[in-house]
């Protein structure tokens, strides 16, 4: 367990909820601006969390925390980590990936393979916006799963990077935005 400033560090961000509301992005968004300078006030959230561990960290655990990343945290060298909730949640991140991938084929398949029991996507909604909605809430539960018993050493340090990301994504869904965009790939086809 990691002590002192890094105990302090942890108490002191703000509390992540999975919740697209305009009031908690405001709200972790402005709790995290206080951490940066004035002249890294447009600094993603990441970043700032990172320059702020960076003064709590070793070399080598910062090192490793800056390479952990939801955008791929499923490679095979996250699942072989010797940070057990770095190698659980990459394991079951490559298992959501491998069923969205399988799902999908099937899918698209002329002679699909019938039904098929996924173990984490049965309940995939139709809707685009819905469906990366429903997924990125599977991976906050893992996360928070994960949570439990880890409070200030440096495996809550990183799920709570990992769910600044998984927050970050959802932050960046914009249904209205979306549809044009859609409309306009139909222009183009």
């Amino acid at each position: 367990m990691l002590t002192g400033n890094l105990e302090y560090l942890i108490s002191s961000l703000p509390n992540l909820t999975f919740s697209n509301s305009e009031a908690t992005q405001h709200e972790v968004k402005g709790l995290f601006q206080k951490y940066a300078s004035n002249e890294a006030a447009d600094q993603d959230l990441v970043a700032i969390l990172q320059d702020d561990a960076s003064k709590y960290l070793s070399v080598s655990e910062l090192k490793r925390f800056q390479s952990i990343n939801l955008k791929s945290i499923y490679q095979k060298q996250f699942q072989d980590s010797s940070i057990e909730v770095v190698a659980q949640f990459s394991k079951f991140m490559y298992g959501l990936k491998s069923e969205l991938k399988m799902f999908r084929e099937n899918r698209k398949s002329e002679e699909p393979l019938g039904k098929i029991n996924y173990e984490f996507i049965d309940d995939l909604p139709n809707n685009p916006l819905q469906a990366e909605e429903y997924l990125l809430n599977l991976q906050w539960q893992k996360l928070d799963a994960l949570s439990i018993s880890h409070y200030a050493d440096l495996s809550a340090l990183i799920l709570y990077k990992l769910k600044l990301q998984v927050l970050q994504r959802l932050w960046q869904f914009d249904a209205k935005l979306g549809f044009t965009v859609f409309q306009n790939s139909l222009k183009v086809a």
